[in-house]
Parts: C-alpha cells; sequence; structure tokens
C-alpha cells in the first residue's frame, strides 16, 4: 500500500484539481505545432533528463517559446467539452472545412457528401451523419464549435488579444487601450490593426499570433471532439430524467477504464554506483494514456517484480508518491483522455545487487465507481 507515515512525506499534496489539463504533447500535435517524431525525440531526451517537456522541445528547435507560452497560457481550457468549444475564436469556416482540419472525415468522403447535398438539397451534416462518415454527437460538437466563431463579443481565451498578451508582445493595459479604440471607432477595423496603428506591436507580431490562433483553434476543436464520448456517457441519466415525463427510464452507464504504455523500457540495468548511492533515478521511465468516464477518478495498481526494493518514489501526477516492495493503488482524479510520464526513484534493500532486470513495476487501472 501507499505508504503515508513518513514525517518527510507530510507535504506531499494528496488531491488533485479538477478536470485534468490536456496534455501538452496532445495540444501540440492536435495543432500541428510539431510532428510526431518530434515529440517522440522530445520524450526521449525527457526519460533522461529532468527538463519539461515544453523546455525540451524549444531547446530542440522545433517550438517556439512564444508558441510555448500561449499553448500552456490555454492548456486547462481543452479539459473538458464545453470550455473546448467556448474556445472557440477567430474567423468562421465551412462545417466540412472544420471536419477535416479535425480528421472527422476525409478529402473523398467530403467531395461524396457534397455530390449528394447537390441532389438532395440536405444540410451537409445529415448527409455525413446519413453515410456514417461521422456520428450525431459529432455533428452537433462541431456545429457548436462553429456558431462561437468570429462572434466578437464573446470572450474566449483564443482571441487574438489575448494570445498576443500570452506571447509576449503585448500588455493588458495595451490591448484594454487598443478595446477602447475599437468600440468607439466608426470604422470596422480589427484589433490587430488597431494595436499595430498605436505602436504597441508590429505586423509581424500580429501576423503570428493569428497563426497560433488557427492551430490552437483546430486543436480546441479536437479536443471538443476527443471527450465527447464521455461527456455523453456522464449526461446520460441526466438526459434521460429530462425525457421521463410520461415514462420512468432507469439508466447506469458503465464505468470505464482503460491505461496503454506509450513508452516504457523493458529492463532496468543497476550499477556498483546505484548501489553505493543506495537508489536508482528513472526520468521519464513510463509514459502512459489513460481513458477513463468516471468522474470519481481512476485507481492506479502498481504490481512489482524482477529488481527488489525498498521504496519507489514516483511523480508525475500532480505530486510525488512512495511505493513499498509489494506496490500499492494511487487514486488520480482524471476523466476523459490523459498522457502522463512518470518519474521513479527506486530506492534499495539490503538483497538489491548490481544487475539487468525486468521493468519492476506494471501498472493496470479501474475506474473508481
Amino acid at each position: 500500500m501507499i505508504n503515508n507515515d513518513k514525517k518527510q512525506d507530510d507535504h506531499r499534496e494528496t488531491q488533485y484539481s479538477f478536470p485534468v489539463k490536456r496534455p501538452l504533447g496532445r495540444i501540440l500535435l492536435d495543432g500541428e505545432f510539431i510532428k510526431p517524431e518530434e515529440l517522440d525525440a522530445a520524450l526521449a531526451e525527457q526519460m533522461h533528463t529532468n527538463k519539461l517537456l515544453g523546455d525540451i522541445l524549444v531547446g530542440l528547435g522545433v517550438l517556439s517559446k512564444t508558441e510555448l507560452y500561449a499553448v500552456l497560457w490555454i492548456q486547462r481550457d481543452f479539459s473538458t467539452v464545453e470550455s473546448a468549444i467556448m474556445a472557440a475564436a477567430g474567423l468562421r469556416h465551412l462545417l466540412g472545412e472544420m471536419l477535416l482540419t479535425a480528421y472527422c472525415i476525409t478529402p473523398d468522403q467530403l467531395e461524396k457528401a457534397l455530390e449528394e447535398q447537390k441532389k438532395t438539397g440536405e444540410k451537409l451534416g445529415e448527409i455525413l451523419v446519413r453515410f456514417g462518415f461521422i456520428d450525431n454527437s459529432q455533428r452537433d460538437v462541431t456545429l457548436s464549435f462553429q456558431s462561437r466563431l468570429d462572434e466578437r463579443k464573446v470572450p474566449s481565451c483564443l482571441m487574438l488579444g489575448e494570445l498576443l498578451i500570452s506571447a509576449g508582445y503585448i500588455t493588458h493595459q495595451q490591448l484594454e487601450e487598443a478595446l477602447k479604440r475599437q468600440r468607439e471607432s466608426i470604422s470596422d477595423k480589427k484589433i490587430g490593426e488597431i494595436l499595430v496603428a498605436a505602436g504597441y506591436a508590429k505586423q509581424h507580431h500580429i501576423d503570428h499570433g493569428l497563426r497560433i490562433q488557427e492551430k490552437l483553434v483546430a486543436a480546441a476543436l479536437i479536443a471538443a471532439l476527443s471527450l465527447t464520448p464521455i461527456s455523453e456517457a456522464v449526461a446520460a441519466q441526466s438526459s434521460i430524467q429530462a425525457m421521463s415525463t410520461q415514462i420512468q427510464v432507469t439508466a447506469r452507464v458503465l464505468a470505464r477504464a482503460s491505461v496503454h504504455v506509450l513508452r516504457q523500457p523493458a529492463e532496468i540495468v543497476v550499477t556498483d554506483a546505484d548501489i553505493k548511492r543506495g537508489y536508482l533515478d528513472v526520468n521519464a521511465g513510463s509514459v502512459l494514456e489513460i481513458r477513463n468516464n468516471s468522474r470519481a477518478g481512476v485507481n492506479m495498481t502498481f504490481e512489482t517484480s524482477g529488481l527488489p526494493f525498498k521504496e519507489a518514489l514516483i511523480t508525475g501526477l500532480g505530486r510525488e508518491v512512495v511505493l513499498g516492495p509489494n506496490g500499492g493503488i494511487i487514486t488520480q482524479k482524471m476523466i476523459g483522455t490523459s498522457v502522463v510520464a512518470l518519474s521513479y526513484r527506486f530506492i534499495f534493500d539490503e538483497s538489491s545487487q548490481a544487475g539487468t532486470y525486468s521493468w519492476p513495476l506494471s501498472v493496470s487501472v479501474n475506474p473508481v465507481e
């Protein structure tokens, strides 16, 4: 079981904030800031260092600091379907274009649906559902997202001014002044034009901010669509109750959780120097993709084998957790799909010896009922 008796561990967190932030790497891939192989290279480097993933990507030259700051600025806003939809900002796009951007349909499928639309006059979303290219929830979420685009009076974390602040191009005071000028102006100038005219920003700052906005809007839509099945599961009972004026219906959504190991060494090498030091550190030893639809969270069960150790200190879940030689269970507040990188410190016992061992911890997950 988890060891909570040590006085020196009293400072360790035992509760998590909810909802869980969408993983940084996932947003960067969804927005096409980086390529999958670049993320793999960064994760590989993270295994041997204590650096943050974003700092590694910047150091590799595949991500700029301004892009990193912008993504970190909005990361928590992509944690639920509702918050991701509310993040919609920028120019309005056609439904088909948005579904292509979110990889929900292929160009061939869109072309087939548009040909059908010419014949029948149906709405494109209805045709895509009828052909089985998307489901009702994907259509509804995308339409909700689309309806918020180009609504200048609706606040959003992805509004150009907010992103320019996160990138360090302008200050809050400069944005407020520019918005005031925009409200008072009889012309229909865009906020970027006003910022440049006022000398608060350069045109290349505005252009860069617009490119970041476009990428993050795409990432927000993908986040909303990826979280939709879980949102529907959670809302199922309340939806049924709302329709049960004449018929009493009882429904229970089964809680499910799964874990997929994205990266983890098959073996671990312990040297004489490690034994002498008394412990072995493995940075980002496990990169896991965890899916869970229980709002109560997920139980992560760790089982031990191979390398004998007295304690295993685990970081990467928001706090440091101590496992004993027989493993233990960690309860984590997460819902949806999360990618976590776990780092370990294995503290040896008297029987530990130098050598090559199979990876000492296996993890399984179950939803908290």
